[in-house]
């Protein structure tokens, strides 16, 4: 069992450095443009977040958090959207219903590599990706020294696995809906697309003060709160009251779990129905 781990780690990290290799290839052939790129994607996520930490300047916090703790959650979301560009956003992995809508699962079915290892390395993009991950360990490295933070050990081993366990939902999300491209391919090409859009276009604002129904809601059936303000008031020390600390990872979990059970059962269906997105000659409809 442990050879067989062990071989499976090595093909994972040959896999990485493959697609690591090819990334940096865009750097060496058009440094230019790569840098630009990655300074463009990097003032575009300031600028998207910038909006709440203003308000929060302006009164002085929002939802019982100060402009100094928003400014850590807003570090902690860029972070959290940092690695999933990085490890999930070249080719569609994280899309995934673009890759079943557009009949390119069948790409990945003709592969000698299991399905699940090719969505955890094709997407990887260490070079050209890494933007949103710079400017997220900077905001947070900047808020915590304004909250004059000590960092341990086990803090950051803490902050790591939230951020692993938030990546996992909003991938599981993405997924889960993603599944629907099975059945409805032309209608639900994009339906992962616009999981990762709830996710973008809210997780970066503070729930405290909503109500308590709202929240439940919003941390649960809706998970956008495990996107970043649960997880950064947990790491401030001021989980909100009436939810457990290990709620993120348990919804992690449970998440992954549905998405896997979801994707099994759409892999079934596909096998008999296949794609109807191509002509004999290749063409996408």
């Amino acid at each position: 069992m442990a050879a067989k781990l062990h071989q499976v780690i090595r093909r994972l990290f040959r896999l990485w450095g493959v697609y690591a290799r090819i990334d940096a290839g865009w750097f060496l052939r058009d440094s230019k443009y790569c840098l630009i790129n990655i300074a463009t994607d990097i003032i575009g996520n300031l600028s998207a977040i910038s909006g709440v930490f203003l308000l929060s300047e302006r009164f002085g916090g929002i939802g019982g958090m100060s402009s100094d703790q928003i400014l850590f959650m807003l570090g902690y979301a860029s972070l959290v959207e940092g690695v999933i560009l990085l490890f999930f956003m070249m080719g569609n992995i994280g899309h995934i219903s673009r890759r079943i809508g557009r009949g390119q699962l069948d790409h990945m079915l003709i592969q000698p590599l299991p399905i699940w290892m090719q969505l955890a390395t094709e997407g990887f993009i260490p070079v050209s990706g890494n933007s949103m991950l710079l400017c997220g360990a900077g905001l947070t490295a900047y808020a915590m020294t304004r909250l004059h933070m000590a960092v341990t050990p086990a803090w950051a081993l803490w902050l790591a696995v939230n951020i692993a366990a938030s990546v996992a939902v909003i991938l599981a999300v993405s997924n889960i809906v993603g599944t629907l491209a099975f059945y409805a391919p032309v209608a639900a090409e994009e339906i992962s697309t616009t999981a990762f859009d709830l996710f973008s276009t809210t997780k970066s604002y503070p729930l405290g003060g909503l109500s308590g129904t709202a929240k439940i809601v919003l941390c649960t059936v809706l998970p956008v709160g495990l996107a970043a303000w649960f997880p950064a008031n947990v790491l401030l020390g001021q989980r909100p009251a009436g939810f457990p600390a290990l709620l993120l990872v348990m919804a992690a979990l449970l998440f992954v779990i549905l998405a896997s059970i979801l994707f099994r059962k759409g892999m079934k269906y596909y096998a008999t129905s296949g794609s109807i997105r191509y002509h004999d000659r290749g063409h996408r409809r």
